[in-house]
Parts: C-alpha cells; structure tokens; sequence
C-alpha cells in the first residue's frame, strides 16, 4: 500500500527539532510513498535528505496547540496528514488499512475521557455510558478538511486557566467534537482508535487489545532516539509497574527494538 496523499509530519517549537528525525525516519519507511516534513525554529545539520523543512517562531506549550489547530493547515498541501514526534511513531506500517483513510481524525485513545464538561484521568470514566474519550494528537491521522475545520467554523481555542492541560487534543476530540460530528467531520469509532495506536494501557478498555494490529504509539515515558532504539523516561522498576507497560515493551522487543532504561 501506497501514501501518496499522506505526509509525516513533526512540530517543535522549542528547539530545531532533530529529537524527531528518528520518528520521522521509521515513520516514512513504514508508510512508502508518504513525504516527511519538519517544522521548527531553525533547520537541523543531520535533517535527511528527502525530508521537508519549514520554519516556525517560538512555541510554548499552549502556542504549540494554537498552532496546530490554526496554523498547520498553511504547512501542509497534502490530503493527509500524521503527526508524530520523538515519543511517537508508526511501529508496523503493514497494520495500516484504507480504512483510517475514511476518518477525519484517528489518534490514541488516552486515559482522559469528557463526562459532559467533567475531565475524567486515569480510566476512572471506563464504566461511564456518555464518555467522550480523548485522542492522542501526538500521534495522529488527520485530513485536510479537518486541519481547516477549527478556523473555518470559527472554533477557537478555549483557555482555561484552572486546568491547563486543555492542549489540542483534548479541545478537538473533546470539547469540540460534539461541534466538529455535527459539521460533518468522522472520528473514528473507539474500537478501532484503540488499535491504531496505544498511548498507556487500561483495564477494561484495553482487554483483548490486539498488539499485531497496531499501527503506532504514543506516549512521553517512551523516546525513539535512534534507529531501532527505544529508551524510557522512567527506569525499569517504575515502568514494570504501571498497568500493561510489559506487554508493551514485550512488543516493541518483538518488533527488533533495543530498549533502554536510566539508571
């Protein structure tokens, strides 16, 4: 399968970005056909030929979220787009179908959920009917259309200063996703979100996960800093326990990845 239409794309605006290169990297040789593209302050000396740049002012953490619901629409002229970074990548390219293609959005399921404007952490929404579970955006497939979707209905950025958490993902998949379906805008179903890509495992949500169809994953305790190499923010006691981190790093071993712990 080839992805003409897709590009892979990463965004920091905190430094030149070469801490994605190897994201960006296994990304494109997992999805042939795809281009990569990398947005940044300033374009960095070990970028790899066949890969894009183009340059971005200064983001904060907040700037970062405006900029991608209201900027990166200009940056990209294909009909899709994935985001990733240096904590999320494609893992099996072979696990892609056309069918993600039929979405206006499809990320990881997180373990954040909107019960009506309650945001609920840590999967304690799992038995909640009325969820809204957010999807990852560090990891994600959008279309153009959905790229264009916030300034071409008008739907900003809402600030909150009592929960400042409220990145992009959360506003388009949450807040603004009752909003965006009624425009006519498809994310795609829990089901098959889940095994798109992973961020951190819950129980009940996750069980009978299929780890041989997963696409990609996200999540900040897990860095690709070189090729095939894996390393974790947290050491080894501290990720074998947390919920289903084993079988996760069972995977990625299973995959050929070398992984890495700090001391």
């Amino acid at each position: 399968m080839r992805h003409s239409d897709l590009t892979i794309c990463s965004v920091s605006g905190h430094n030149d970005g070469s801490a994605a290169i190897p994201a960006l990297c296994e990304s494109l040789e997992q999805l042939p056909g795809s281009r990569g593209l990398l947005i940044s302050q300033s374009r960095p000396d070990t970028l790899p030929v066949g890969i894009d740049w183009k340059q971005t002012a200064a983001l904060s953490y907040r700037q970062y979220s405006i900029f991608v619901m209201h900027c990166l629409q200009y940056f990209i002229d294909s009909d899709y787009c994935l985001i990733v970074q240096d904590d999320g990548w494609v893992l099996d390219g072979r696990n892609f179908t056309e069918e993600y293609y039929s979405f206006d959005y499809v990320g990881a399921p997180c373990h954040a959920a909107l019960i009506g404007d309650i945001l609920k952490l840590r999967y304690t929404w799992v038995n909640e009917p009325d969820r809204i579970v957010i999807q990852n955006g560090g990891f994600s497939l959008r279309s153009r259309r959905f790229l264009e979707a916030p300034s071409r209905h008008g739907l900003t950025y809402i600030p909150d200063n009592r929960r400042p958490l409220f990145n992009e993902d959360i506003q388009l998949t949450g807040i603004l996703r009752p909003r965006l379906e009624a425009l006519g805008y498809i994310f795609a179903p829990d089901e098959i979100a889940k095994h798109f890509a992973v961020e951190y495992l819950g129980p009940v949500f996750h069980d009978g996960l299929a780890f041989s169809k997963l696409v990609g994953h996200h999540a900040p305790t897990r860095k690709l800093i070189s090729e095939k190499t894996v390393t974790y923010t947290v050491n080894r006691p501290t990720r074998a326990d947390q919920y289903g981190e084993q079988l996760i790093a069972q995977h990625l071993t299973s995959l050929g990845y070398t992984i890495a712990h700090p001391p």
